[in-house]
């Protein structure tokens, strides 16, 4: 009997040990730490990747409680998309996905990045859903692509809403019928988890909440009292995000055409080549961002091409407007919306591009046809510009000696020179300049009649 109540009392105190472990354990992982912010307001691409990640590896080397994605995007590329999620379903601090502001939603790629946050939450007004891989311009791919592109993304969704424990038949459905619903549906149909009128009702109700993180579960405790760190994105990260629109790209490629063309065919102009220099190092850098389409890039190619024989060897135009219809053509095909998952935001804006190959070929022509113009024009300065031009002889000109003709001085643009004939001259009698002695002595000849005096 003894031996028995020694055991219980053993057992008791074990369990109390125990007890005390796995509260201290969960103390320790109560939030303490800052609340990290980061903001993404536009398509999904390399850039906005890139920010992710960096804002949520400062989040977790900072310690922090939390980290918020406030979240609003039409699509985006699809590798970036891979990656945004890959970084939300790792996250070693609990993560928020917001998608703000009212009017604003995760449509397309911002479906599965808004699911793969422990948790998500949308403000009222938005929407969320239309999953189905779309080209840049809105339009369904096409071919066997569509069956491998739709199959992938529906099973990518399908897993990100069962390791969130999220509604998996939505969010097939998202993709493979391209449902969209508001954000008071997206919580009845378990797609998000509440709704949140601003950041300070999102903390709010996000109180007292358990998360499971790879450390163990967290609750989330005292997040009104919590410092709020807000991260924008570099400016390196700025640049990129700008470049990912294709319509910029595009003009810049066009920019670097008009200033190195300008600059190769007029050396030394400096600015144009500059400019040239620049653009074409932000267009390459665009062409890195952006998914390519080979053949559009070609045709590009192609157009300038054709832009400098035009200059080269005049064609009345025909090579001009070859030209300008490879740009056009090369612009509008310039992304491949292969990569591309997004309903707007990635389009070539073809009336723009369009007017901007024709703009481009116009002033490269001009301006081609124009230095090449002025290399042609006869030479006005120096003896080469001097040769043929008329003079007045102020006087008669007065033998010289040993039989070398008559001298004496003219009027020749404003200015007066010495001059030498063969023949004699009298006063106001018009010369030609026909070279120069040494000394910059003119000789001229004599041209029948005289000046009228002026």
């Amino acid at each position: 009997m003894f031996l028995k109540n020694v055991l219980l009392v053993l057992c008791a105190t074990q369990i109390l040990f125990f007890s005390t472990l796995l509260q201290a354990e969960e103390q320790l992982l109560t939030t303490s730490g800052p609340i990290v912010v980061a903001t993404i307001n536009g398509t999904i691409n390399p850039a906005t990747d890139d920010y992710l990640k960096s804002s949520l590896q400062q989040a977790i080397g900072s310690k922090a409680s939390l980290y918020v994605l406030e979240l609003n995007t039409p699509g985006g590329v699809l590798t970036s998309m891979q990656t945004m999620v890959e970084s939300l379903l790792q996250s070693s601090i609990p993560t928020v996905v917001y998608v703000t502001p009212g009017g604003g939603g995760a449509i397309s790629a911002g479906v599965f990045v808004t699911m793969a946050g422990h948790f998500a939450v949308m403000t009222p007004g938005t929407t969320i859903g239309a999953a189905h891989p779309v080209s840049g311009g809105g339009q369904d791919v096409e071919g066997d692509m569509r069956a491998k592109i739709e199959n992938f993304s529906a099973t990518l969704a399908k897993a990100i809403a069962e390791q969130r424990q999220r509604n998996v038949e939505w969010a097939e459905k998202a993709v493979r019928e391209s449902v969209a619903i508001t954000d008071s549906e997206a919580v009845k149909e378990h797609v998000v988890d509440f709704t949140a009128k601003d950041f300070a009702e999102l903390l709010e109700k996000l109180e007292g909440r358990k998360v499971i993180l790879p450390s163990g579960e967290m609750t989330l405790t005292g997040l009104s009292t919590l410092v709020v760190q807000r991260v924008p994105m570099t400016f390196r990260q700025q640049v990129v995000n700008f470049l990912s629109d294709p319509n910029i790209a595009l003009l810049l490629g066009m920019a670097a055409m008009l200033g190195l063309g300008i600059e190769f065919y007029h050396p030394g102009g400096v600015i144009p080549g500059v400019i040239g220099a620049v653009c074409l190092i932000l267009s390459l850098t665009a062409g890195q961002v952006i998914p390519i389409n080979q053949g559009g890039a070609l045709l590009l190619i192609l157009g300038a091409v054709f832009m400098i024989v035009e200059v080269a060897v005049p064609s009345f135009g025909i090579w001009g407007i070859a030209g300008t219809v490879c740009l056009a053509l090369g612009a509008i095909y310039f992304v491949d919306n292969t990569f591309i998952w997004s309903a707007e935001g990635f389009e070539v804006n073809t009336p723009l591009i369009t007017s901007g190959a024709i703009i481009s070929g116009i002033i490269f022509i001009f301006f081609g046809s124009y230095i090449i113009s002025v290399r042609r024009r006869k030479v006005t300065t120096g003896l080469e510009g001097l040769m043929g031009q008329l003079a007045e002889a102020r006087a008669a000109f007065i033998c010289e000696e040993f039989d070398r003709g008559y001298s004496g001085k003219v009027n020749l643009r404003g200015e007066i020179w010495s001059a030498r004939c063969l023949d004699p001259v009298v006063q106001s009698e018009l010369v030609r300049v026909t070279g120069m002695e040494a000394g910059n002595r003119l000789l001229v000849e004599r041209v029948a009649g005289k000046s009228d005096g002026n």
